[in-house]
């Protein structure tokens, strides 16, 4: 075969490709990487021995929390006994009320409201042994004004900020901070969003964060899904 038409042959296949590509729907594309995400993060700190928590801000449907949980078993497996904790945070009512300045067509309580139920239900049957405890209710009721320690936590292996707004976001920030350790990594699941602008959503709470404690130093770990990144803790 020339090079002409092996040329040929790969464009055609790249079109094939192209077209069965577009079917993937982008919200499982978004999910799959926080998968990947949250898996890079349980290996790192297992193979840095960051011991801890693992907490999630946001739980959703639960399908994180629940892999995080499978997946600590697995690198469990590798690295040994983690002895890893796991905490959720959620309303499953939405966001209650949003301000002015975290209006966002995407993130409304129409969305984000969910079956608390079948929620709870569903992280029981995926747990298997695993220690969880689900914190629920809105942030300002549940965390606002305390410490990691008055619900068992002592310091964080892995945080998933799923927050999407920025009040939000900044509440589940002041909240951790005693927990954090060098080698935390901290997972921003919507960290691009509000059209880029630097004043809004969990870029703007993790900035306001880093200027308010400049002692604790972070490093861009990676990135990971549509626009998501992931930060670990360098010095404390």
């Amino acid at each position: 075969m020339n090079l002409l038409n092996f040329i040929k042959k790969n464009l055609f296949i790249q079109n094939i490709v192209s077209k069965l590509f577009s079917y993937f729907p982008p919200y499982l594309e978004f999910t799959l990487g926080k998968y990947q995400a949250i898996r890079k993060a349980m290996y790192i700190t297992a193979h840095d021995k960051t011991l801890g928590c693992y907490l999630e801000f946001g739980v959703f449907t639960g399908s994180s929390f629940n892999f995080a949980m499978i997946i600590n078993k697995k690198i469990d497996k590798i690295f040994g006994n983690s002895n890893c904790n796991f905490f959720g945070f959620d309303s499953f009512k939405g966001f209650g009320n949003i301000n002015e300045e975290d209006k966002h067509p995407a993130f409304n309580d129409e969305h984000f409201s969910v079956n608390r139920e079948k929620v709870i239900n569903n992280i029981k049957k995926n747990s298997k042994g695993q220690n969880y405890k689900i914190i629920e209710g809105f942030f300002e009721n549940t965390i606002k004004g305390k410490s990691p320690k008055d619900i068992g936590i002592d310091k964080a292996r892995v945080i998933m900020i799923d927050c999407d707004l920025k009040n939000s976001t900044s509440i589940a920030l002041e909240f951790l901070k005693p927990s954090l350790q060098k080698g935390t990594i901290i997972l921003f699941d919507d960290y691009i969003f509000y059209k880029g602008d630097t004043n809004k959503g969990e870029y703007s709470a993790f900035e306001d964060f880093k200027f308010k404690n400049s002692n604790i130093k972070f490093r861009s770990a990676f990135e990971y899904g549509y626009g998501s990144k992931a930060f670990i803790v360098s010095d404390i």
